[in-house]
């Protein structure tokens, strides 16, 4: 299931309709516009978790429980809080405002918006597929995060949080030894995401694979222009 998708499947009403009312577009264009982001939303989440820290990250992340309240907010398209929230995310997740930038623009271009209005939708749009990320992970974490030991006074009192500092100090015990733990919780946050549970080695495959498809594709549409000499000039 694709995390746009998704968001829907847990949300009470459309949340495309509410995203077409908030910033004045037609509910096509928001369909489209959710359908763009949640992709790339996807992609980056896939991309960030390759590394044990990152992964590490978003399970933190993912426990701080005030997330997935955002999914019963019946105004969440206008609450600046739920603006604020998703810049932070925006800003863990692409790393800088260029990349959001940029991730707006080509939303905009398929869509038929302007950027600036995609760029406005951006961070309503992370905080909500970060709270339907936060739900679903509840589910396929669960039995990762039942089988966190007690750890005493080093505990946090949050299972997330805990399962986080095990990822970073590269421990593990039984069926989630230290090599099998992260691809466990990888694979269950995969699930969640809507994103392909694939390695360091494939992903980058795949990056480069569909680079160079895009860079073949716009060379054959682009229409080519042809510089015709000028007459040479004889005195």
């Amino acid at each position: 299931m694709q995390m746009r998708d998704a968001i829907e499947q847990v949300q009470a009403g459309s949340l495309t309709d509410r995203l077409a009312e908030a910033f004045a577009v037609t509910p096509a264009q928001a369909d489209a516009v959710m359908r763009w982001v949640a992709s790339d939303f996807a992609w980056y989440l896939q991309k960030n978790t390759l590394s044990r820290g990152g992964l590490a990250d978003l399970v933190e992340a993912l426990g701080s429980g005030h997330h997935a309240a955002y999914l019963s907010h019946s105004d969440v398209f206008r609450d600046e809080a739920v603006g604020a929230d998703g810049n932070a995310i925006l800003g863990a997740l692409l790393g800088s405002k260029d990349a959001s930038r940029m991730l707006a623009a080509r939303a905009a271009r398929r869509c038929g918006l302007t950027t600036a209005q995609v760029a406005a939708m951006l961070p309503y749009l992370a905080g909500t597929m970060m709270g339907s990320l936060a739900r679903r992970a509840q589910l396929s974490l669960g039995n990762i995060l039942a089988q966190v030991p007690p750890l005493g006074t080093l505990g946090s009192g949050n299972a997330y949080v805990d399962l986080a500092g095990i990822l970073r100090r590269r421990c593990g015990a039984g069926a989630y030894s230290p090599r099998a733990l992260p691809r466990a919780v990888r694979r269950a946050i995969s699930r969640a995401a809507g994103f392909y549970n694939h390695g360091v080695l494939v992903w980058y495959a795949r990056f480069m694979v569909g680079r160079a498809g895009t860079r073949w594709l716009r060379a054959v549409l682009t229409p080519r222009r042809t510089h015709l000499a000028e007459p040479t000039k004889t005195h």
